[in-house]
């Protein structure tokens, strides 16, 4: 009997060897060293869970179970490697909100061979390893009554009540011996555990089960009166940023407001292929319209007067979800998705969300629209943004015709079947740019898809409709042209007198002057005329010295491969920039381009197919580069321009603070003169003095730090994920001890109010704060 209850405990170590195996190739693959800081406690939880499982008295279940765990294990193991390599991120509770919309976003791209066959191999080896312990313990057979003896209940309690009594032990020695004070609240490895806030050293610290246990009972915590209490007195506690905190707060009061995010966007494809030239390089020939905004009337980069702002230093490290949420809410709840706050069963009178920018604009007297390119219920929008202050919500799968038909149905619903942004704006321009009643001024808030990827061709899922940009993209408006007969019904190509298509562009402009018609790209089919001999256009020649050049250190990489992915890439940029001329045209013809006030920003590089890292030249691996996550932010402003047109001192054309999306709700508060509680935004007007000026290689400029969700803190110049190794924008280790500490005591500001934002907008508390 005695022989029969040991060989069941083998059966534990079975999976003790197991789950310890797949740890230690856990940390090497994703790069964490060897085993957790805080092993004892990983095992502590492996040892729980082996011997709950050793209560099952027959040995082929137990093995099956254990297996199946180790499994999991496994899966786990190859999703966190698939989130760091692609998103630079780990997996977290809110994920599971999302499965729907990842299993429609998963493609090829996101199937990693090599490593699957190292993984199935290695679980292969534990499994079998298992099956032939079970095979030699089942010659011991086990009657029931011995199973549930003394002797094994014994075994059993006492390693068990070791087990979870040395978790529960590390647990509370973590938390008692926090110290939440000054710069040491980022070092905290309680506020680590309680809220996994950083991801990576969460990971590092408390191994895969640690992690996951941590995430459950973060998910499932409760937060008692008195931290509410404290939550209720910081905001009521909050300064107000109000007219004399800015010198352009109220310069574009009561103007309409529309608040683009540009999908996957990066200054080098607004430009010609130079990725260090940023925004001194942009194209008017391929991104007119973009490139209109930010020249200005007299085409000119150079103008100070006529031109959009742009930022130099605009930073996001985050998904497309977290990044919006940036934009409407100014945070977004840290390892929770919005949608667990405002759901399906959210009571709307709670107005939990009140300091939403929907929901400020509402407060003057503001339409809300939110409008999506691709179908609304993605990322569970339907359910959340009526409940975060939108009156409207438009996307593919609502857009009606003037019949009030749908526009879009079908095939043309489905995840990567994305329709030409410029189609799709005109088709959605009432909803856009909508008439409002007795003159209310509108707020829009437009998220465009076209540019995401993957950028590939169109039978691995990227779709025609906006590949038929690629030939324009690649030769240049003068080889491309639509040609067809004055007056006809249908698009017809010019014949010869001998009944040939001509495809000579000069003589067909030279034969046909009256009838050539320029070619609409965004509404109708057209031909390339070209050679093979025909030169790519500036922007491709240079594309191509790029990737060819960076292709040297690729071996799996030609460079027609690479030029060929951002010349799909630039198919979804095109269509973007044909939408926003269609915004701009709308606004011109109903004479309101003066009273409206537009930003655009990204949200965050384009990294299907790592192509960012490519262009930019980053390792495909690289995690700590500010300089790898710097994207566009444009806003056009007409009180900033009267500002600089009135000889206004302060030069708006170019912004050179460090910022970020964070930083949208209050820089468009600051312009509409609406005052606001600074302790509801995680970021700062883009126009408000510096509160901190570090001195980092001349000029100064002033210290902002800001959180990722999808891990670290970052500044202008520095990043970490840990609070130990800080990486300067170029990716170099810095030592600067006094950086460091500034850098800390910024980020531990920044913890606080994360922290606080959690609580408030998990118990709905808005509705007790007096100040608001």
């Amino acid at each position: 009997m005695i022989k029969a209850v040991l060989n069941k405990l083998l059966m534990v170590l079975y999976f003790i060897f197991g789950a310890l195996a797949l740890e230690f190739i856990t940390f090497r693959v994703l790069n964490l060293g060897t085993m957790p800081q805080y092993f004892m406690l990983n095992l502590s939880i492996i040892m729980a869970i082996g011997l709950f499982v050793y209560i099952i008295p027959n040995f082929t279940a137990q093995y099956v179970i254990y297996t199946l765990i180790l499994l999991a294990q496994t899966i786990f193991l190859y999703l966190n490697y698939s989130l760091s390599y692609i998103y630079k991120d780990l997996f977290s509770m809110d994920m599971l909100l999302l499965i729907k919309e990842a299993n429609r976003a998963m493609t090829a791209n996101f199937v990693y061979i090599s490593i699957i066959l190292q993984l199935v191999a290695v679980f292969l080896s534990i499994a079998v390893f298992g099956l032939i312990l079970l095979n030699f313990c089942k010659k011991e057979k086990l009657k029931i009554k011995y199973h549930y003896s003394i002797f094994s209940m014994i075994i059993l309690l006492s390693t068990q009540f070791f087990a979870c009594g040395y978790y529960v032990h590390i647990r509370s020695y973590i938390n008692d011996m926090s110290d939440l004070s000054d710069v040491k609240y980022t070092e905290s490895d309680a506020f680590l555990m309680n809220t996994n806030f950083l991801k990576t050293t969460s990971y590092s610290k408390f191994g895969t089960y640690g992690y996951v246990v941590n995430l459950c009972m973060n998910s499932f915590s409760t937060i008692n009166n008195a931290h509410k209490v404290a939550t209720v007195d910081y905001f009521n506690a909050g300064e107000r940023y109000g007219e004399k905190d800015s010198d352009v707060f109220g310069v574009d009061k009561g103007n309409n407001v529309m608040v683009i995010m540009m999908e996957s966007l990066e200054w080098f494809g607004f430009g010609d292929g130079s990725y260090s030239a940023r925004y001194n390089n942009l194209s008017n020939e391929l991104t007119p319209n973009i490139y209109s905004l930010i020249a200005g009337q007299d085409n000119s980069l150079e103008t100070k007067q006529d031109n959009a702002m742009i930022s130099k230093h605009f930073f996001a490290k985050s998904k497309t979800n977290i990044s919006e949420g940036y934009g409407i809410l100014g945070n977004y709840p840290v390892g929770e998705a919005l949608s667990s706050f405002v759901g399906k069963d959210y009571d709307p009178s709670l107005n939990a969300f009140g300091y939403s920018l929907p929901n400020m604009l509402k407060k003057n007297n503001y339409v809300t629209n939110y409008v999506h390119s691709n179908v609304i219920g993605f990322y569970s929008r339907n359910l959340t943004h009526k409940n975060i202050g939108f009156d409207n919500l438009y996307g593919k799968d609502n857009i009606l015709d003037e019949d009030d038909k749908p526009v879009y149905t079908g095939d043309d619903l489905i995840w990567d079947h994305w329709a030409p942004e410029g189609d799709f704006a005109k088709k959605a321009l009432k909803y856009l740019v909508p008439e409002t009643e007795n003159g209310q001024p509108f707020f829009t808030f437009y998220l465009n898809v076209s540019s995401h990827g993957p950028y590939t061709a169109p039978n691995n899922g990227f779709d025609s409709e906006v590949i038929r940009y690629l030939d324009y993209i690649k030769y240049g408006e003068k080889n491309c042209r639509l040609v067809r007969f004055k007056g006809a019904g249908d698009d017809k190509y010019f014949l010869d007198e001998n009944g040939e298509e001509i495809t000579d562009l000069a003589t067909l402009e030279e034969k046909y002057p009256d009838e050539f018609y320029a070619w609409e790209l965004d509404e109708e089919k057209w031909k390339t005329l070209t050679t093979q001999d025909e030169k790519y256009t500036n922007f491709f020649k240079n594309a191509i010295e790029n990737f060819g050049n960076y292709s040297e250190q690729r071996d799996e990489y030609s460079e027609n491969e690479l030029t060929e992915k951002l010349a799909y890439y630039m198919c979804g940029v095109k269509g973007l920039d044909d939408a926003i001329g269609v915004i701009l045209n709308e606004l011109e013809r109903r004479g309101i381009a003066d009273k409206t006030t537009l930003l655009l920003y990204a949200d965050h590089y384009a990294y299907y197919d790592g192509l960012s890292n490519d262009i930019k030249g980053f390792d495909r691996y690289d995690t700590t580069s500010v300089e790898l996550n710097t994207i566009p932010m444009i806003l056009s402003s007409p009180g900033l321009k009267n500002k600089m047109k009135n000889g206004a001192e302060l030069d708006y054309s170019v912004n050179e603070r460090f910022c970020s999306a964070y930083d949208v709700i209050p820089t468009i508060l600051d312009l509409l003169g609406v005052d606001f509680n600074q302790n509801f935004y995680v970021g700062r007007s883009l126009f408000k003095p510096a509160d901190y000026v570090y001195p980092l290689d001349n000029p100064q400029y002033d210290m902002v730090v800001y959180y990722s969700n999808t891990g670290g803190f970052f500044s202008r110049d520095m990043f970490t994920i840990d609070f130990k190794n800080y990486y300067t924008s170029t990716g170099r280790l810095s030592n600067d001890s006094e950086l460091q500490l500034v850098f800390r005591s910024e980020a531990t500001n920044v913890l606080v109010k994360l922290n606080y934002l959690l609580i408030l907008n998990k118990y709905h508390l808005y509705n007790e704060i007096k100040n608001k």
